[in-house]
């Protein structure tokens, strides 16, 4: 639900080492879309459902953790 301070919309997040990841919805539109931040300025995209919304964010997570081992080379 909405949470003061947080965000006016549904939402769940999750801690990640690259930040506070957020997805939001507006529960009461018939037409809904859940959209998927980093940091809260950091949109990453949007789904149509929430299970589809928490696939982006674990394939985004996949891609930087991919991308911060090659920088490192592990």
């Amino acid at each position: 639900p909405p949470t003061e301070g947080i965000s006016y919309y549904d939402h769940t997040i999750c801690k990640t080492p690259f930040g506070e990841l957020k997805i939001e919805w507006k529960s009461w539109k018939e037409n809904n879309s859940y959209d998927v931040m980093l940091n809260t300025s950091d949109w990453i995209g949007a789904e149509y459902d929430l299970d589809s919304a928490k696939d982006l964010a674990r394939k985004y997570l996949i891609q930087k953790h991919k991308e911060l081992s090659e920088l490192l080379g592990l």
